[in-house]
């Protein structure tokens, strides 16, 4: 662990050991067996803190900011078609079969006239469970990460950023409630689908997280540890040689944005709200929300959602276009208070997703 000082970011550096061993030990079926890890639950009655909505009505004192997204590299599905070939049959016999996966869960449609932004209300629906969307943009940005725990392996959700990193939950990599360390041996799949992993698979070279999210300590509460919780980790290329940009391009940022966003909240879930497993598949598919946040407290955003562990770290896309080079990630899933039908997560600002994306070189 690298750290100096007050800095904002803690560092975790793999060593090339610990890449190879990485690398060698997430095959497709340990992918896809990984449990899913439990969601960050509050037990709080999920009030919305009235004093944060005033101040977000001042408005945020730090200018917004954007980073594009960027479609991968000339020839890259050719190389990894060539490459994983076996993935990219089963993924093609999948469309001819017109395999279409749908869970019990998905499509559900919410009334037109709800109230935009109010807690509890969603579109909820499979993605690349319809074989024919596995391989369009911004679907092959979101994978699957899987990583080792003390107490045995586990899963979240990433999304592929620039420079060659995922953007994540920080409980994904950091167990700060309950050893205080890092956790180890992650792997990052984009594009994953029901044991396919058509752009193969990246071990991951470093990993920050905050320092504030380092120092927290007690129960979880999503009102004071959700805004901290981000990570960023840096990854090695896949086994045809690829960076991760080159294989799947990657998802732009936006920092500093109103609280209000109309956004694609999307990740690998194994069991909804209620902790009910997922029918078809639970882990196994890209499955998303589509709502409209709003400020739940200071710096930290909620939207109505209806899925459970395993979204943790999947990412908000603001700009959300199927088959455009199109959109940017404002937040990722940390938690969701319990029986409540949403999910909250950090609003990216110049105090979390800044100071990480400094340091990684996003």
């Amino acid at each position: 662990m690298a750290r100096k000082g007050d800095s904002v970011t803690v560092a975790k550096v793999i060593s090339k050991k610990e890449q190879a061993a990485a690398a060698a030990y997430w095959t497709r079926e340990r992918i896809a067996d990984a449990p899913a890890m439990a969601a960050q639950v509050d037990f709080g009655d999920g009030m919305v803190d009235t004093e944060a909505l005033l101040q977000d009505m001042v408005g945020s004192e730090e200018p917004a900011g954007f980073s594009p997204a960027g479609m991968n590299a000339p020839g890259a599905d050719d190389i990894a078609r060539a490459y994983f070939m076996d993935d990219w049959l089963t993924l093609d016999d999948a469309i001819q079969a017109g395999d279409e996966g749908l869970s019990e869960e998905g499509s559900l449609y919410v009334p037109a006239d709800s109230m935009a932004g109010t807690a509890g209300i969603y579109t909820s629906y499979d993605v690349n469970t319809k074989a024919a969307l596995w391989k369009i943009y911004p679907h092959i940005w979101s994978g699957k990460l899987t990583f080792a725990t003390p107490s045995g392996t586990s899963s979240c959700s990433a999304t592929a950023i620039s420079g060659n990193n995922i953007v994540t939950a920080a409980h994904c990599v950091y167990d700060t409630p309950s050893r205080n360390r890092f956790y180890s041996n992650w792997a990052f799949t984009p594009g994953f689908r029901n044991g396919t992993a058509p752009y193969g698979t990246f071990t991951a070279n470093t990993c920050w997280v905050l320092t504030a999210w380092v120092n927290l300590s007690g129960a979880y509460s999503i009102n004071t540890w959700a805004r901290h919780d981000v990570a960023v980790c840096k990854m090695n290329k896949n086994a045809a040689g690829q960076t991760l940009n080159q294989a799947v391009g990657w998802a732009g940022r936006l920092w500093n944005a109103g609280s209000s966003q109309l956004v694609f909240n999307n990740g690998y879930p194994a069991r909804t709200y209620t902790d009910a497993l997922i029918g078809n598949g639970p882990a196994q598919y890209l499955r998303s929300c589509t709502a409209e946040t709003f400020l739940q407290t200071t710096e930290t955003l909620g939207g109505g959602c209806n899925w459970g562990r395993g979204i943790s770290g999947g990412s908000w896309l603001v700009g959300y276009k199927p088959i455009e080079v199109s959109g940017q990630v404002n937040s990722v899933n940390s938690g969701l208070f319990i029986g409540a039908q949403n999910l909250y997560g950090a609003r990216f600002n110049s105090n979390n997703i800044v100071p990480l994306c400094t340091a990684a070189g996003c």
